[in-house]
């Protein structure tokens, strides 16, 4: 069995999540904040989406979603501050679930 490359995500509140990105180097090296987005969004609370995840690593903001995690030296066990839209979660708070999941598809 190979090496699972992970990071580890911190939110605002002291939260941490242990994020599963890939199995090998070169994977790594192609990882997308996009796709961290969308691996991160899959476990946050129901109606957040990968568009309401901002991520800061060091002093960068993680802008760009085809930019590759690489480019900002993310390597495995790196740690990111993620920061979720707050505009959004209150307007998604007033919806009902099903007016959430339209908003998300």
């Amino acid at each position: 069995m190979g090496k699972i490359y992970q990071v580890m995500v911190h939110g605002l509140r002291g939260e941490k999540m242990l994020v599963d990105l890939c199995n090998t180097e070169e994977q790594m090296q192609s990882m997308t904040v996009l796709q961290l987005k969308e691996k991160i969004a899959t476990r946050l609370p129901d109606g957040a989406g990968k568009d309401d995840v901002r991520l800061i690593f060091t002093d960068m903001h993680l802008d760009g979603d085809t930019k590759q995690l690489s480019e900002f030296g993310i390597q495995h066990m790196s740690v990111i501050q993620m920061v979720l839209r707050r505009r959004r979660w209150k307007q998604m708070l007033k919806m009902t679930k099903k007016e959430r999941l339209e908003l998300i598809n």
